[in-house]
Parts: structure tokens; sequence; C-alpha cells
């Protein structure tokens, strides 16, 4: 792990010679552990006194989309035009936009962690794209165990059918591994694998 952030440390002062603030993009599947790494790096950069913003995709999300969302499928409505319009409006894109423009003006580093940052919408914000690559099992896994930890009350059914459907598209029409600049095994936490570079 500890080479990893030092590589993506030198990718950083690459950057800093261009005097602007450098944004990285953590990206994978839901529970592919995005989180956990965006707060690893965080950490790391502040040991090494460089000052920097983290920010969670989940804190732009359009609430009332959310709630359509969940209410749709619990009562047994979904369809496949309630899972388009979630893949399409969940995220507030130009409040997201607004928040690392802000950010930048405080932090030479930012950093976006979440589900479809790589989209046309936000591909553009990005100095560096990090993908977290697991096992869709294992995602599964750390849902079952988010549930229980966090008292989730959100059916186990929507990893497969909202989330996992819905990366597929984005996958297919994004293709978040292409086009990332780092692709991580990120399956075993404790001891991430960098794919290619």
């Amino acid at each position: 792990m500890q080479d990893i952030l030092a590589f993506i440390k030198t990718k950083y002062e690459q950057h800093r010679s261009i005097s602007r603030p450098f944004v990285v993009g953590i990206n994978g599947i839901d529970c592919s552990g995005k989180t956990t790494f965006s707060k690893a790096m965080s950490k790391y950069f502040s040991y090494n006194k460089i000052e920097n913003d983290c920010l969670d995709i989940d804190n732009f999300n359009n609430p009332a989309i959310e709630n359509e969302t969940y209410k749709a499928f619990v009562s047994g409505s979904w369809d496949e035009e309630n899972l388009n319009r979630y893949y399409e409006l969940i995220i507030n894109y130009s409040d997201v936009i607004r928040a690392v423009s802000e950010s930048k003006k405080k932090y030479p580093i930012v950093i976006l962690e979440g589900i479809f940052i790589y989209k046309p919408q936000l591909a553009d914000l990005f100095d560096l794209k990090i993908y977290l690559d697991i096992n869709i099992s294992l995602g599964r896994k750390r849902f079952a165990k988010r549930r229980i930890l966090k008292q989730d009350k959100r059916p186990f059914e929507i990893y497969d059918e909202i989330w996992m459907l819905s990366h597929m598209r984005y996958e297919s029409e994004v293709h978040p591994k292409r086009i990332s600049d780092l692709v991580i095994d990120y399956n075993d936490e404790s001891k991430p694998v960098l794919h290619e570079i």
C-alpha cells in the first residue's frame, strides 16, 4: 500500500510544476473499498504535510431520485425505466463540479471517490484516475457485512438489481478501467496490487 501511495505522491509532485491543484478520482463497483482507499490516501498526504480534501460522491446524490429508487424497488414496481432514471439522475453533477472547484481554491490535492465519476459530465475534472478492481462476489460480501454493521435497512437485492446492473451499463458506455491511469487489485485491502500503469 505504501508503495502505491508513494507512486501517487510522485505523480502529484510531477504535476505540481504546473502550479494548479491535483484532482484524483477513486472509482470501482459498489463496496470495492473506495472510501477506505481514499481515507488511506488522504491520511498519507496529511502525514507528508500535503493538505488535501476528500469528497464522497454519495454526498451529491439526488435525494428525490434516491427515495424514488428505493421506494419503487421495495414496492415491487421496479422496472427498466426506474433503473434508467437511477443511472442518469442519481448524482447532481453540477453540485460535484462546484464542490471540486471550491476545494481546488483551498487545497493542492482534491480526492473524489465514488460510483460513475468517470462519466463525461465529470471526466475532465481529474488529473489522475484510479480504478479499484475487485470480484463482484466480494462486493456482495462486503455489502452484507455493511448492512449488519451499519444497520442498513435496504434490501440485499439492490446490490445486483440496481447497483450492479447500473455498473454494467457504466462499464459498457464509459469503460472506467480502460480510461483509468491506475488499476489496482483491491480484493485484499491490506495488500493492494497495481495492475497496470
